[in-house]
């Protein structure tokens, strides 16, 4: 049975969160409703969610030319 570390850090109360862990550390931007997120390798991702339970995401990653 692995076991996984992470440590949230508040920078801004209900808005601005960086998460870090031993594979590196990500941010989160916005409340409960929507958000957006980030992580060091570049990849952004996005969430909104909708009346009834529903879930509406995209994610994005940084592509390397």
């Amino acid at each position: 049975m692995p076991f996984h570390y992470h440590k949230r850090i508040t920078v801004i109360p209900k808005l601005l969160h960086v998460t870090i862990s031993r594979h590196g550390w990500s941010w989160s931007l916005g409340g409960r409703r929507a958000h957006i997120t980030g992580d060091r390798r570049g990849a952004r991702g996005g969430a909104v969610r909708l009346p009834g339970g529903f879930t509406l995401r995209r994610d994005r990653r940084r592509h390397h030319h």
